[in-house]
Formats: C-alpha cells, sequence, structure tokens
C-alpha cells in the first residue's frame, strides 16, 4: 500500500509539474525578460514605422520592424552590438539582401533589403557567389570570419527583393530557437501617443444565433445584442504611431466577460513555422472577399500559434437563457495606449445540439486524411487544416476538380495527384498543375510544380480551389532594354539591363556569360529587372560577347547573344 500511494504521489507530483511548464509555456509571453540596454539604433535617423512586429500580412505575421527611409536608399545600417556575421542572404525575393548577425547575449539581429553590403561583407559574398556561378546565395560564416561591433557599418540601406519601398526590415531573433521577439521589448519602441483604433466590433454564431442569424453580426459599442449558444467575438483594430499615417498591427488584445478575463492575445514573440497559421486566427474568408483583416478571439481546435492567455473554453462563450453578459474589450499598443468599447449579450433560448459531423468525407484536423475519386487522388498530412470539415470535390466535364473551398485555410502542404485526361504521353514531363480559385470576386491563378510519375501528375498544394493538368513547353521571356548588337558601354554607363519573365511555372534560375565566362548578375523579381555591371564586374575595354541564359521550373530555357563593345 505504502508503493502504491508512492507511486499515486509521484504522479500527481510529475502531472503538476507537467502541468506548470505548460502554463508557464502558455504564458512565457508575458513573463520573459529581455534586456533594454544592449542594442543601439540599427539607423542614424529617427526611428518612423512602416510596419511593426506582427502585423498582419498574406499568409503570416511581420516578423520585426519597417523603419522609414524617407523613400531613399543609401542610408548606413549599423550593427546594434557586437558579434559576428553568421548569415548572408542574398535573394531575388523575401529579404533580398539580408544580413544576421549573432550576438553574446542570446539575440540575433536581422537586417533585410539592403541595398548593398559593406566593402568586406560584399567581396566575401561575391567571392562566394562566382566561386559557385550563383546570384542567390544563402552563406553561414564562421564565427572568426565577419566580425562586428556595435556601431559599425554593415551595409546601406535598399528596396531589395520583396519590399514595397524603401525602407530597413529589422528584426531580432532568439539565436538558439531562430524565434522572432518584438524588438520593441529591446528598448527599440518609437514615439507612441495615440491610442490604437477599433474600426468593427462583430460576434460570430458559432453554434447559435445572433440576433435570429447564425451568420457574423456586426454589434455597435453600447447595446445589448441577442444570441443563443455559443458565440465567439471578433475585433477589427489597427495602431498608429507618431509621425506615420500607417494602420499597423496591434500589440495586446484583452476580452473580459462579466469583468473576468476570458482571453488575451499579445504579440511578443513568433515562430515561423505556425505563422501561416494566421489564417486562422483571421477571419479567412472576409480577408479572401473583401481584403479585410478581423481579428477572430477564439480558437480552433487546429490552431497551433502560443500568443494567447487567460483562455477559457478556447476563447467562446456558451450563453445561458435568461442571462446577460457583460462583454469589455481592450487593445493596447507597446506603449500603454489603450481603446476600449462595451456592449451587453442577451441570452436566449439555446439551440437543438449540434449535428455531428460524420460520414466518409469528414477530415479531421489531427489524423491524415485521404481521398481518392474522380482521377484525383488527395493526401493530407496531420495538421493540414485547422478544424473538422465536410470535404467536397466536383470534377467538370472539362478536367478540373474543385477541391473543397478556397476560402477556407490550410496550414501545411499536401499531395495532389491528377490523372491527366488527353494530353499525349511524349508532352507529360512538361505537364505542371493549376489552381484556380476567387478573391475579392476576380478569378486568380497558381501554377504549382508537378512532375509525372506511373501515370499521375503529382504536386503539392497550400491551398483549396479548382485544380487542372496544362502543360508548361513555353519558353520565358528575355527582354533587352539597353543591349543590341554591337552596343557600346563605357566605364561611366555600364550597366547593362534586361526584364525576364515567365507565364506560367516561373522562372527558376538564370545565367550570363561573357566571352564564355560566368559573371554575376543582379535580379529583382519585383521590378523583372535583370542588371550586370560590366565595370563593376572587371569587363576590359574592347569587344566582347554576352549570352543570358534563363530557363522556368520545366526547365524551358530562353537565350539572348549579343556582341557589345567597352570603351573607357
Amino acid at each position: 500500500m505504502k508503493n502504491l500511494a508512492l507511486l499515486i504521489v509521484l504522479s500527481m507530483n510529475l502531472y503538476a509539474c507537467a502541468q506548470s511548464a505548460e502554463n508557464k509555456d502558455s504564458n512565457n509571453q508575458q513573463k520573459k525578460e529581455y534586456p533594454k540596454s544592449d542594442f543601439r539604433n540599427p539607423m542614424g535617423i529617427t526611428n518612423y514605422l512602416a510596419g511593426n512586429f506582427g502585423e498582419l500580412r498574406n499568409n503570416h505575421f511581420h516578423s520585426g520592424i519597417d523603419i522609414k527611409t524617407n523613400q531613399k536608399e543609401g542610408y548606413n545600417i549599423y550593427a546594434v552590438g557586437d558579434g559576428y556575421v553568421s548569415r548572408i542572404n542574398i535573394s531575388p525575393r523575401g529579404y533580398g539582401n539580408a544580413i544576421y548577425i549573432d550576438h553574446v547575449n542570446g539575440y540575433t539581429s536581422v537586417y533585410g533589403h539592403l541595398q548593398k553590403f559593406n566593402d568586406v561583407i560584399e567581396k566575401y559574398t561575391r567571392e562566394y557567389q562566382y566561386k559557385n556561378e550563383e546570384f542567390t546565395v544563402e552563406i553561414y560564416p564562421k564565427k572568426d570570419e565577419l566580425i562586428v561591433k556595435s556601431g559599425d557599418i554593415i551595409a546601406l540601406s535598399g528596396n531589395s527583393g520583396g519590399s514595397a519601398g524603401p525602407h530597413l526590415h529589422f528584426e531580432i531573433r532568439d539565436t538558439k530557437t531562430e524565434e522572432p521577439i518584438n524588438p520593441f521589448l529591446f528598448g527599440f519602441d518609437v514615439p507612441d501617443t495615440s491610442a490604437p483604433l477599433i474600426n468593427g466590433l462583430y460576434i460570430y454564431p458559432i453554434h447559435g444565433n445572433v440576433n435570429g442569424k447564425t451568420t457574423r453580426q456586426a454589434v455597435t459599442a453600447g447595446t445589448t445584442v441577442s444570441a443563443s449558444g455559443k458565440v465567439g467575438l471578433g475585433i477589427k483594430a489597427y495602431d498608429k504611431h507618431n509621425g506615420a499615417d500607417n494602420l499597423n498591427g496591434i500589440y495586446q488584445i484583452n476580452i473580459f466577460v462579466n469583468e473576468e478575463p476570458h482571453f488575451t492575445y499579445t504579440n511578443e514573440r513568433l515562430n515561423f513555422s505556425t505563422t501561416r497559421a494566421i489564417n486562422c486566427l483571421v477571419d479567412y474568408e472576409d480577408r479572401m472577399k473583401n481584403n479585410s483583416w478581423v481579428y477572430q478571439l477564439f480558437l480552433s481546435e487546429g490552431n497551433p500559434l502560443h500568443m494567447f492567455s487567460n483562455v477559457k473554453n478556447n476563447g467562446i462563450i456558451d450563453l445561458e437563457e435568461g442571462k446577460e453578459y457583460a462583454i469589455r474589450i481592450e487593445v493596447l499598443d507597446y506603449a500603454g495606449n489603450k481603446k476600449e468599447a462595451k456592449y451587453k449579450l442577451a441570452g436566449k433560448t439555446p439551440p437543438a445540439d449540434a449535428p455531428k459531423m460524420e460520414g466518409e468525407n469528414v477530415f479531421r484536423w489531427n489524423k491524415e486524411n485521404y481521398f481518392k475519386k474522380d482521377g484525383i487522388e488527395i493526401v493530407m498530412p496531420k495538421g493540414t487544416i485547422y478544424e473538422d470539415l465536410n470535404f467536397t470535390h466536383k470534377k467538370t466535364d472539362k478536367g478540373k476538380h474543385y477541391v473543397h473551398d478556397w476560402n477556407v485555410p490550410v496550414h501545411t502542404y499536401y499531395t495532389v495527384s491528377i490523372e491527366p485526361e488527353g494530353i499525349p504521353t511524349a508532352q507529360l514531363d512538361k505537364a505542371i498543375l493549376l489552381r484556380e480559385y476567387q478573391q475579392r470576386g476576380a478569378w486568380k491563378t497558381e501554377y504549382i510544380t508537378a512532375e509525372y510519375k506511373n501515370g499521375k501528375v503529382i504536386g503539392e498544394a497550400r491551398d483549396f480551389g479548382v485544380f487542372s493538368v496544362i502543360i508548361d513547353d513555353t519558353k520565358p521571356v528575355i527582354n533587352p532594354v539597353n543591349i543590341k548588337e554591337n552596343s557600346t558601354f563605357t566605364a561611366s554607363k555600364s550597366v547593362v539591363r534586361f526584364t525576364i519573365s515567365d507565364s506560367q511555372s516561373g522562372i527558376k534560375g538564370f545565367a550570363a556569360y561573357v566571352d564564355g565566362k560566368w559573371i554575376l548578375t543582379n535580379y529583382d523579381q519585383k521590378s523583372k529587372s535583370l542588371t550586370i555591371d560590366l565595370q563593376k564586374e572587371g569587363i576590359a575595354d574592347g569587344k566582347h560577347q554576352l549570352e543570358l541564359k534563363v530557363w522556368d521550373e520545366k526547365n524551358n530555357t530562353a537565350t539572348y547573344t549579343a556582341n557589345f563593345s567597352k570603351g573607357a
């Protein structure tokens, strides 16, 4: 008996420890202390923000702060602390030219959309690019290769990569986990005396109704709303900082029901593996149809985010007939400015029990799901969707497969395999998948790289939509901007310019050669611009031949050649 009692006590202690660890993890954002004086400003100008940490973006949360550069490029970018360059990225998309610095305090600073690096980093990077004959590179220098001190100029600000205008994208990450952390927690806050804005309040009938309706209903602050069953709350809110008109993201949202904490959302730390789950935080259907951003302040079962605390019943309010519920929603920015809205819910007769999901086409969020019918096969790993759904599929006589509803979000990639119809076997090595969907009332297309194998065209999708098989046998297009046969370039006008594009599977790679030797090019995807600086790349005066090759995901290759001269 003593042994049994001891086992029970040990089990209870282990359970208590596990629960404590779980609670500590879920509230870690509020308890963690960050150094507020370790880092300096990354720029020498006043910080005005074009975007803040955790801001709602397409398929992701913004992982840093965007510092405005007066619509100009070329401002000095400074290392915010002592450390070493641990990573260098050069890409035509994303962060463009980016530098990562590891610091002794366990954090990594990130600087994105740069115009150019300082001479030492530039030389190091160019040598790597020439050695590998690649423009797009990801380099991980050793600790002793590129040492920097706080205040060193590491780069100039720019507009490279996926930037929509000149600015510095700045992040601080946990070096060990690579999780981005709100820079405001390290003392990078900006002047902010304005309270956040609340532009909409909403109630979602999860099982029941609101004012007799079973769809999302807008609510006006200060009113009483009749509702029954289970409901969730939503809010459209923004933050503003001094010196800028941008509508930025919210730092914290609190819900109180009868003055009891019910749900808290806080933007302190992100994880890249779950950032796409923004699509189950916001009203995804509203975003797809109206480009509207509404925070849903309740959780679906498969929501993997760790940005919540004080959560009761997943944020869902279970209304009882005859009871009144006082709702208060607080919206705060990091500076402590607060805006709040109040209204009441009057509980009405509850609805009958919710019908159970059952049948062969019920897809579960916490299981692998499989579907095969009418020439299509779908395999979804566990965690692909955020909640259970009644999966739907329809095939048209034109070989198009309507795969569920494009207004429902998907988290991870899943496999789509389609048996091609009416396409000669000899062409199937060029087969890709086409996904069509509607956004804001207009039809959009996405081309998905695929391979033909065992009688099926197989690709990886990350959204629902209308799928079909098409053939991509079209070469990319090379458009010379300032070069033609026998053009002449000089030391002061030495940049050769092209635009390149592809109408289907997309540009996979490119390479340029002068007199048969590989030469470094610079490519910016958003502007489709590809440039070659003959002077910078050491092309001697005299006559030369240029060859540019561009290929897409199905290896369709376009080639442009021209003879040119370079003079003094």
